[in-house]
């Protein structure tokens, strides 16, 4: 229970910024990043319906679509995560409405917006809308990624905004807004949870794993290949290290091989012990 409730500040402080974004950037300037939100800003300038009650229809109806596919964790914090939303969407409804400058709004609409799904996605929470129809939609188009028809929908809704308000502006600073919000919520999902892929080759092979295991208490992974040039067998080391540790580990494995050949890369992502455990 202490770990769930660890778990669920986040997505309640994601679930406000996000109402924020949505509320008081977005929606006051017709601006729309995709999802249940955006057809929620249309409704609401068209007939006067409150965003909150538009966000907790459409997702009960998608809810109940598309539930058989969450496993039982997830459909219990993506229901905490689509009531969170509509809460503070209605709280933040109160607050002052951004409308001075479109560019402006579009910016920190997505912004917000994308630290806010990203605060939420990262504890394997949703707050519906275009996630479940994306997961609705594969059973008709199994060949194509949910990633993508989640993608689809959120383009066909920022036209659909442009066209309902006729504004090719509209469209613009909306497509702006969505890319903002796609880049940023990247960032913060993936925020803390970088490192670097190293690859050695050496004839030392067995030196410079003893390094990395004890100096460094990480792991390594010895890989057989072949110099095509010199026709020679040897292992090559797979190891990952932390941003900080990759230059120490470089000089010292120089300092024991000097022709040591190195290719690092970055690790968006890493699971396991010493990195980011698995919820």
């Amino acid at each position: 229970m202490k770990r769930f409730v660890k778990e669920q500040l986040p997505v309640i402080f994601g679930t406000a910024i996000l109402a924020i974004a949505i509320n008081n950037f977005l929606t006051p300037n017709r601006l729309s990043a995709g999802g249940v939100s955006s057809v929620g800003t249309i409704l609401q300038h068209l007939f006067g319906i409150r965003l909150s009650l538009t966000n907790l229809v459409f997702n009960a109806v998608l809810f109940l679509l598309g539930y058989r596919y969450l496993g039982k964790t997830a459909l219990v914090k993506t229901v905490l995560g689509i009531l969170y939303l509509s809460a503070f969407l209605e709280l933040t409804g109160y607050l002052p409405l951004y409308t001075d400058d479109m560019l402006i709004a579009a910016l920190c609409g997505g912004v917000l917006l994308g630290i806010g799904v990203g605060m939420v996605v990262r504890q394997g929470a949703s707050t519906g809308g275009s996630d479940f129809a994306g997961l609705i939609l594969r059973r008709f188009f199994p060949h194509i990624s949910v990633a993508t028809l989640i993608l689809i929908l959120d383009i066909a809704v920022v036209l659909l905004t442009g066209v309902v308000f006729r504004s090719f502006t509209v469209t613009v600073y909306s497509i702006v807004a969505l890319v903002t919000a796609s880049v940023i919520t990247d960032k913060v999902v993936a925020f803390g949870d970088r490192a670097k892929t190293i690859y050695l080759f050496s004839e030392k092979t067995g030196e410079i794993a003893d390094l990395v295991m004890h100096d460094f208490e990480r792991g390594a992974t010895a890989i057989p290949c072949r110099g095509m040039y010199s026709g020679k067998c040897y292992d090559m080391l797979m190891c990952v290290v932390s941003p900080k540790e990759l230059p120490l580990l470089q000089r010292k494995a120089k300092e024991l091989d000097p022709n040591v050949f190195m290719v690092t890369h970055d690790a968006v992502e890493v699971l396991g012990e010493g990195f980011k455990e698995e919820t």
